[in-house]
């Protein structure tokens, strides 16, 4: 289970880190900002981040705990000033498809990041206008954090199966990634209630 306490400074390991497709900015401090269940998730080391720069919330990504050094202990946990940043932009609730989280996929995985080239769903956004952004699975395992959207409702081309929306794999992509579609006001009224309840 993830072990590393919410507020905990840490630093992706360099390895990992050479494959990561969107890397926090230069200088930013990193902060474990996962949801205190995750500690009691026997057999995952899944976490999530938060970056900032000057005091601002700059990046946002979900990894192992395996790829990550520690460098100090945890404080208070930075959960709230991630929610701040959800559900607002012009881009809310859109879909879009920005690749694959690895430069080198053929490699295979990295520790519990999200697999694969996939549609991924706009929840919000940061002040420099990048996107905070969840992938949408298959919808084999729904849970209270991973709401199924129903197949109408996620409106882009080659959309014809239900989805589910990965809350825990919360990460910010570039501004410049194009729209490929978006979802329907009965699934976006869906992910802001579990989003309320998960941040």
């Amino acid at each position: 289970m993830a072990r590393i306490p919410p507020g905990s400074q840490v630093a992706l390991r360099p390895g990992p880190a050479a494959r990561l497709s969107h890397l926090p900015p230069p200088g930013a401090d990193l902060v474990v900002a996962v949801h205190e269940g995750a500690l009691r998730a026997l057999g995952n080391v899944h976490t999530q981040l938060a970056g900032f720069q000057e005091g601002d919330l700059a990046w946002a990504g979900a990894v192992g705990e395996d790829v990550l050094e520690v460098l100090a202990a945890g404080g208070g946990s930075p959960r709230m000033l991630l929610a701040d940043h959800l559900e607002r932009g012009e881009r809310l609730w859109e879909v879009v498809w920005p690749g694959d989280l690895l430069r080198d996929p053929s490699r295979g995985p990295l520790s519990t990041l999200y697999l694969g080239s996939r549609p991924w769903l706009v929840v919000g956004e940061l002040t420099s206008g990048d996107l905070l952004a969840v992938p949408l699975g298959d919808a084999g395992n729904p849970m209270w954090f991973t709401p199924v959207l129903r197949r109408e409702d996620v409106r882009f081309s080659g959309s014809h199966k239900d989805s589910q929306a990965e809350l825990g794999h919360l990460w910010s992509l570039p501004a410049a990634v194009a729209a490929v579609g978006d979802v329907a006001p009965r699934a976006a009224d869906l992910i802001s209630r579990a989003l309320r309840d998960y941040f």
